[in-house]
């Protein structure tokens, strides 16, 4: 009896217990849906998308001293900073990091094409000073060179590809050489003359090269500011061939002047100047994000208002609906000559997931296009991100044309206006 009244009195005090636990008890096990917002907040597809977006663009002036003494000044977004690489080496245009981590850029000299263009290899940057201590002259003698690339084959051998006007040609090439070890190969063969029949001087001697892929990219210009190409002229397009020059494929058609290509996660990005006929107030210049296959409308399409409308200012012999071609990811003001992209990879938060678009300025200064490098973003929308290159008087400090990560936080650009390698980095 007593072991009776002990075990009533335990399921007793147990049974109270239980009850007055109970409402605690469905706090910890009640399903996760309906926990309140105050004990867990909630992230919403709004502040994810607010979390990637990149950094707002704030722009401060930054004054630097030139190896002659002169100071200039320039408008660069925070919280980046500049200095001067390199200096004195002429029409500086697309350049190449080594396997070796020495820079190699080319000098074009000017656009007449003389016989008397450079690669130039740097090396010894120091991290101090910001310069390259040591520069020397690859290869000399040459005809238009514009850009350079490297590739590694499947055997191990590393090759030097340099695009000239009239050619692709690849060099052997090994670690520390400071000429070429071997003669150079002929790759591919590019249009070397104005379109028959031409009498503007207008005809676009650069060719700009990338690997992707064991692919060879490769731009080509027209043979003129505005006329039917002929039938098979392999130019106003971009191709892609392997890298003994073998299986060309076009990769786009009907780019007029495509100087700036490149790749973002795996898809192809070019530049592209819009013709210079129709006056100070259009085209507008493009960025495309290309589409193998598609003709992008040169000769008989421009672009206005970020479409693409058709121009009437001749006749056709094969005219081209401009309804049917592609739109720019986005535009820029008529004649600023947009020329080297960069997509910024594992970058710092103002570059992430972005491009920078070197604009070169227009040619004819009264055109009131002035050189600057702007930020895009893969759904176009753009900003400045440096500026300050033309001053009051007209006069110009530089004209941006290519950019090369070296890391997350730095980036060099040439310039092919003073001859200057500049080096972009985030304080």
């Amino acid at each position: 009896m007593k072991k009776f009244f002990i075990t009533l009195i335990v399921l007793v005090v147990l049974g109270t217990g239980a009850y007055y636990a109970l409402p605690y008890m469905e706090t910890f096990f009640e399903p996760e849906e309906p926990l309140s917002t105050t004990t867990l907040p909630i992230v919403d597809d709004e502040s994810v998308v607010e979390d990637t977006e990149p950094q707002e663009l704030i722009l401060k002036e930054t004054t630097i001293t030139l190896n002659d003494g002169s100071d200039v000044t320039f408008e660069l977004a925070e919280p980046f900073d500049i200095a001067v690489a390199a200096e004195g080496l002429g029409k500086v245009r697309f350049m190449a990091m080594s396997s070796d981590k020495r820079l190699f850029v080319p000098d074009m000299v000017n656009y007449n094409l003389a016989h008397t263009g450079k690669l130039h290899v740097l090396e010894d940057f120091n991290e101090e000073t910001l310069e390259f201590e040591t520069i020397n002259t690859y290869l000399s003698g040459l005809r238009g060179p514009n850009s350079v690339a490297f590739y590694t084959d499947k055997k191990g051998q590393e090759w030097l590809y340099l695009a000239l006007t009239k050619n692709l040609i690849r060099y052997p090439y090994e670690q520390g050489d400071l000429e070429p070890s071997d003669e150079g190969e002929i790759v591919a063969e590019f249009p070397n003359k104005q379109s028959p029949g031409e009498e503007s001087v207008v005809w676009h001697i650069t060719r700009t090269i990338f690997f992707h892929n064991d692919r060879v990219y490769v731009s080509v210009g027209s043979g003129c500011n505005s006329c039917e190409q002929l039938a098979g002229d392999m130019r106003a397009m971009i191709y892609s061939m392997k890298p003994d020059g073998s299986d060309e494929r076009v990769e786009g058609d009907g780019l007029r002047n495509t100087v700036g290509i490149g790749m973002a996660e795996g898809e192809l990005y070019a530049t592209a100047n819009g013709v210079d006929h129709l006056g100070q107030n259009a085209p507008e210049e493009m960025f495309y994000k290309i589409e193998r296959g598609e003709n992008y409308g040169w000769p008989y399409c421009y672009a206005q208002n970020g479409k693409m409308v058709p121009d009437t200012s001749q006749d056709w012999d094969t005219p081209l609906s401009c309804d049917e071609v592609p739109s720019p990811l986005t535009t820029f003001a008529p004649h600023t000559a947009p020329l080297g992209l960069k997509y910024f990879e594992k970058a710092h938060k103002t570059l992430e997931g972005t491009f920078l678009v070197a604009l070169h300025g227009a040619f004819k200064q009264e055109d009131n296009a002035p050189p600057e490098i702007i930020r895009v973003t893969k759904d176009g929308e753009k900003g400045v991100f440096m500026t300050g290159f033309e001053l009051k008087d007209g006069s110009r400090t530089a004209r941006p044309v290519d950019f090369l990560q070296v890391d997350e936080n730095s980036f060099f650009f040439t310039d092919d206006h003073a001859g200057r390698i500049y080096y972009v980095y985030a304080q």
